[in-house]
């Protein structure tokens, strides 16, 4: 989960810590889309995968 945070940190994406419940924060794309991060996914592997994808789909595009 931490590297896949960081790549979309790399991406270009925020990241807001909130631990408010069961969220753990909000991965926000330079266009404006955000993410819920659970703080206890029930498979991290997925929720990786789910967070690059993201971030990957939601980069901001060049101008």
């Amino acid at each position: 989960m931490e590297a896949a945070l960081r790549f979309a940190e790399a991406e270009g994406c925020q990241i807001d810590v909130l631990h408010s419940g069961h969220t753990w924060g909000h991965v926000v794309a330079p266009n404006g889309q955000s993410f819920r991060v659970w703080s206890t996914p029930k498979d991290a592997d997925v929720a990786a995968k789910m967070i690059r994808r993201f971030a990957l789909r939601n980069k901001e595009t060049p101008k």
